[in-house]
């Protein structure tokens, strides 16, 4: 089997290790930091053997001091116009890198990210291609200390690791010049615009969306085999115990999370599409899609990644104690995804980041065009929602709900917005106001990518080339996935137009829609045609044989190589024959 594209790359090598890979980072952030960041001579020279692995790379941002506050990182690289170099230095302790995957262990090179210093004057982060180990044996260059953080909650395999620069001198042209230049006098040459660095942290985001829409399938997978195959209790008494699919409240758990599997992949292929159009506006000079499009990342992967997590635990909760055992698969990937709420931006901050570009579109609506996404907040009719029908069927009933979901959003944003504007009148400062809202902000920002991808979800399956008997299936998905995110947080939806007898409507609507689903649940799941190594479950292939599978794992565990643990005989025999 040969293998070119680094998606496979890493799914086969997810599949064998059963953990993260110690080249992630190198195919999700070094390689993309290349192309998005290095101009045409240096990727002639280094993106080849980055994509061929003759060259191992790391993305060395987060410092053991400052993690999404990029401005506030303090590794710094001063400009040496005599020698014309760099020197790249760790001032103190909290400047060392920390966290970035690949770096303990693997990697021989690394982009830095640090305080340009020319003449005197600080411009700001900006990225350098840094050697860090001898292409002959790997051992660390001079200036150089590197190493493995420890143990972690999870992604054991992720190689994270430490960097310390000790005044390591690099050429001038190991800056990274696609955008900004420092000629060799060390003048600083700016960027057309400080925003040509959303392209690369874009691209990242849309591949999390992808990762978490795999991970959560793979969940539900997990989960709903189990539940087709476990057998507890009675329904009816004397009828025998059933299948735990079969109890409403485990239904109630797992399928609204097939909702949320189709729902994320959506809107990894909606962001993808968005990506590449605004590459392709970048590559011509227009970055007017760029600011628009970093927030809506930014929203996503925040609210995606929290989704994912809990979807995750759910599926575990779903499996009982079994869930809990390493060979279910669902620890792990419950570690893999939850990581994500932290790395490549905290998820409050990102919340914040879009809540800050909402406010911005409400202070400045000229600059929101027609076509924008959040256009809809400048329209007040928005908040004009035709009354919940319960008696409509099909797509009808389903399209009713997205003008619940979009006035949820232009109730909660204008909320906020007119929060911060009233602690502003009283004289506190745009920064202290800020801070005093924040929970309000976020909720605004959690509201908005509600009903962002609930409206693309719609529109993705009303578009997909399908036929419409599965079209039928994956829309009554949809629509219970819609009506459980009301459901579950009423308080989002009753200011904008919603009742509460129809919550009472909608609890009825849900439990049929449960039934119905019922007898398609493993088909659905099984259509995410994942295979067993993938999954790395006993309790979730395709064979059912969760039993089996369990204790043929348990009479392999190291434990139980020996009958009798040298334990026993140096502390526990001697305890029980002891006169204690």
């Amino acid at each position: 089997m040969v293998l070119s594209d680094p998606r496979e790359i890493l799914t086969v090598a997810d599949a064998i290790l059963h953990d993260s890979t110690p080249v992630h980072v190198h195919f999700v952030m070094f390689v993309p930091a290349l192309m998005g960041h290095a101009n045409e001579e240096q990727q002639a020279k280094w993106l080849s053997d980055a994509l061929t692995m003759k060259i191992i790379g790391s993305y060395a941002q987060t410092e053991l001091g400052h993690g999404t506050f990029i401005r506030g990182l303090e590794t710094q690289a001063t400009y040496d116009p005599e020698r014309e170099e760099f020197v790249l230095h760790t001032p103190n302790l909290s400047s060392i890198k920390w966290w970035p995957g690949s770096l303990g262990k693997t990697a021989n090179h690394a982009i830095v990210l640090a305080q340009l210093y020319t003449k005197g004057k600080c411009y700001g982060i900006h990225p350098f291609m840094v050697q860090i180990r001898s292409m002959e044996d790997h051992t660390p260059l001079p200036g150089i200390t590197v190493g493995e953080i420890g143990p972690k909650m999870g992604m054991r395999a992720a190689d994270n690791g430490f960097l310390k620069l000790d005044n390591v001198r690099i050429p001038r042209e190991n800056m990274l010049m696609k955008n900004a230049q420092v000629t060799k006098e060390g003048d600083y040459v700016k960027p057309a615009s400080d925003k040509l660095n959303y392209g690369t942290m874009v691209f990242v985001r849309v591949l999390l969306l992808d990762m978490f829409a795999f991970n959560i399938a793979r969940a539900c997978t997990i989960a709903i085999r189990y539940s087709a195959v476990r057998r507890q209790s009675e329904i009816t008494p004397g009828q025998g115990e059933c299948q735990i699919l079969d109890y409403q409240a485990q239904q109630y758990k797992l399928f609204p999370l097939l909702g949320l599997c189709h729902a994320l992949r959506g809107m990894f292929a909606n962001l993808m599409e968005l990506y590449k159009q605004a590459n392709q506006d970048l590559e011509q000079g227009n970055l007017q899609a760029l600011p628009e499009l970093h927030a809506i990342s930014s929203g996503l992967k925040a609210f995606c990644s929290e989704m994912a997590a809990k979807g995750i635990e759910t599926c575990r909760l779903a499996c009982g104690g079994h869930g809990f055992l390493l060979i279910s698969g669902l620890p792990r990937l419950y570690a893999t995804t939850v990581a994500a709420c932290t790395y490549e931006g905290e998820n409050t901050v990102m919340y914040l980041q879009l809540a800050r570009y909402l406010l911005k579109c409400l202070a400045q609506p000229n600059l929101v065009s027609n076509r924008s996404a959040f256009h809809f907040l400048l329209e007040p009719s928005t908040l004009n929602v035709t009354p919940f029908n319960a008696k409509l069927k099909g797509q009808a009933a389903i399209r009713q709900l997205i003008p619940f979901y979009r006035a949820a959003a232009y109730k909660h944003v204008h909320r906020a917005h007119k929060k911060v504007r009233s602690l502003v009148s009283t004289g506190l400062t745009q920064e202290v106001a800020w801070n005093q809202s924040q929970v309000d902000l976020i909720i605004a920002s959690r509201a908005t990518i509600y009903y962002y991808m609930g409206l693309n979800y719609l529109d993705w399956l009303e578009h997909a080339a399908i036929s419409e008997q599965l079209r039928d299936v994956l829309m009554r998905v949809c629509h219970l996935y819609l009506l459980h995110g009301i459901y579950e947080q009423p308080g989002l939806f009753l200011v904008a137009g919603l009742r509460d007898e129809n919550l009472e409507e909608i609890s009825g609507i849900i439990t049929e829609l449960l039934k119905s689903l019922r007898p398609d649940a493993v088909a659905l799941v099984d259509a995410f045609d994942h295979h067993d190594m993938v999954l790395c479950s006993a309790l979730g292939s395709y064979d059912g044989r969760v039993y089996e599978r369990m204790y043929e794992s348990a009479l392999k565990a190291p434990l139980n190589k020996t009958q009798v643990h040298e334990s026993y005989h140096r502390f526990l025999g001697p305890l029980m024959k002891s006169s204690l």
